[in-house]
């Protein structure tokens, strides 16, 4: 149970329960630890989902497929963050990406009605859940919508501002780690890699940006 309860307590819906409320409620979740190996599909676009995860150790890829063979990376998933949220608040509870395992996960996992419904757990702590889980999807629309405004920049370089721009003030400094690596990152702005990786060579040259691997510091960017 203990590393159940480390991953909810830096989980957004559980954060704010203290460790002795987490090993009360966790029994009342009546949840399942699963491991998926590297690879595997956890959810396929267009399933339906009735369950919430947690992700208790591993990396997993929220993505879209598309008939040219080609991935839209909508975000990279580590320890403790929480998935299928946002898609069991929704009246069709249907997934509109698909998540598949990016390393070896495990993943605890339990039905969305113990935390929507009442019964299942006390209700000042289902009220502080909830509250949360309300916090959750109001930051995940945002993030949504950054993503948005980035790929919808014509040009490759202004899609490379864009995001390092909005990871600058994430990170409220101009030197900051980014959680992608080069193919992930192609993948997220929706470009091909080489170009990427060109763009990027082009703009350390021209002395905009200074980068080792996936760390990054911004010299001088405007849009």
């Amino acid at each position: 149970m203990d590393k159940i309860v480390a991953a909810l307590a830096k989980s957004r819906p559980f954060h704010n329960l203290s460790e002795e409320t987490l090993r009360e409620i966790i029994p009342l979740l009546k949840g399942s630890v699963k491991f998926f190996e590297k690879g595997a599909l956890l959810i396929d676009e267009g399933e339906y989902i009735d369950y919430i995860g947690i992700i208790l150790s591993g990396k997993l890829a929220v993505s879209n497929f598309y008939s040219t063979g080609d991935e839209s990376l909508v975000n990279k998933l580590e320890p403790s963050y929480s998935f299928g949220l946002e898609i069991t608040c929704t009246h069709e509870k249907i997934s509109p990406f698909s998540i598949y395992a990016l390393t070896n996960s495990e993943v605890f996992i339990f039905n969305q009605e113990v935390i929507f419904q009442k019964g299942f757990i006390p209700e000042e702590y289902r009220f502080i859940i909830l509250q949360d889980v309300l916090k959750f999807i109001a930051n995940e629309n945002m993030r949504k919508y950054h993503k948005i405004k980035i790929i919808s920049h014509y040009k490759l370089r202004q899609k490379v501002i864009a995001y390092l721009l909005v990871e600058k003030q994430k990170h409220n400094s101009n030197t900051f780690t980014i959680p992608y690596n080069r193919e992930e990152l192609s993948k997220f702005l929706c470009v091909n890699r080489s170009a990427l990786s060109h763009e990027l060579s082009n703009m350390q040259k021209e002395g905009l940006i200074k980068y080792n691997k996936n760390k990054f510091e911004i010299i001088s960017l405007n849009l």
